[in-house]
């Protein structure tokens, strides 16, 4: 995913960039890192950030479904 899918996807999703939830899912999704990897450096637990890459990556999956569907 590049960045400005992912900030597109926090604004129609109202969520903050500043979040862990969206954090986590740029260090993993955008990075490239592991989820461990950006659990340690956001100094939180492996699960917290597998819920923000999930949340992310499903929306994410959704929209490329859609897109699909419409062509």
């Amino acid at each position: 995913m590049k960045l400005e899918q992912l900030k597109t996807l926090v604004t129609l999703m109202r969520g903050d960039m500043n979040s862990l939830a969206v954090q986590s899912a740029k260090l993993v999704l955008v990075d490239g890192l592991s989820q461990t990897e950006a659990a340690t450096k956001l100094g939180t637990r492996t699960n917290t950030v597998n819920n923000g890459v999930k949340r992310y990556s499903e929306a994410n999956e959704e929209i490329k479904e859609l897109e699909e569907a419409g062509n």
